[in-house]
């Protein structure tokens, strides 16, 4: 299905979902929908498309691009049986599903339409079945982050205090900050590239989202 239209009709098909019932899973407008439905837009950002992806099983790189396989394995999604100290995670193929330019305020724009950026994969080690990547273009996290390499993102993850996170607030803003404190009613965070610490509170927070890894550019490979 080389259209974001058919895939949609296609998850509809599959779901029986109604359009409120799409854009309250994907956490969209249903305008939005709607336009996916239509054909009237073709473009899927990975937010949405990985909301999707817990709910349906449809893949969220099939939904967004039309690539790899259309569901996933139901198996890598949860673990039967009991937990193992030590127990190696399996490595498997993490689709890159767009850019993150970064700015030199600390915020980024994702971009998923540049020829040659936001497709291929990563193989790394995760136990998320929804993580993805983003190659990360800019200077202002180096060296922590060099222009070109590659971060794992993990939805389902638990940031800890000292690590870096994805944040995305509810107008629209979005950063890579290291967490620093995590409160009932906020999050204190430090940007890297002028050492400013910044306090949100979780009522202007969309998602946190954990930056489980950083990868360089030669562990790139198409699809």
């Amino acid at each position: 299905m080389s259209t974001l239209q058919e895939r949609m009709q296609e998850l509809v098909r599959e779901t029986g979902w109604t359009v409120g019932e799409i854009s309250g899973k994907a956490g969209v407008s249903s305008s939005a929908v709607s336009q996916w439905l239509s054909g009237e837009t073709q473009s899927l950002k990975i937010e949405p498309a990985v909301l999707l992806e817990r709910f349906t099983g449809f893949s969220a790189l099939w939904l967004a691009k039309g690539k790899g396989q259309k569901k996933v394995d139901a198996a890598s999604a949860s673990q039967d049986g009991p937990e193992f100290a030590g127990r190696p995670k399996q490595a498997r193929f993490v689709p890159i599903v767009g850019t993150a330019k970064m700015g030199s305020d600390g915020y980024y724009e994702e971009i998923s339409s540049v020829v040659g950026a936001g497709d291929g994969h990563i193989e790394i080690a995760t136990e998320d079945p929804n993580a993805y990547g983003l190659r990360v273009r800019g200077q202002s996290m180096f060296p922590a982050i060099r222009d070109g390499w590659y971060v794992l993102v993990e939805p389902n993850g638990t940031p800890q205090t000292g690590e870096y996170v994805l944040l995305k607030l509810r107008d629209g803003r979005k950063m890579v900050k290291e967490l620093l404190v995590r409160r009932s009613s906020s999050v204190e965070v430090l940007s890297v590239n002028t050492q400013e610490r910044l306090t949100f509170d979780l009522a202007e927070i969309e998602a946190i989202h954990a930056v489980a890894a950083v990868v360089s550019s030669s562990k790139w490979r198409p699809d």
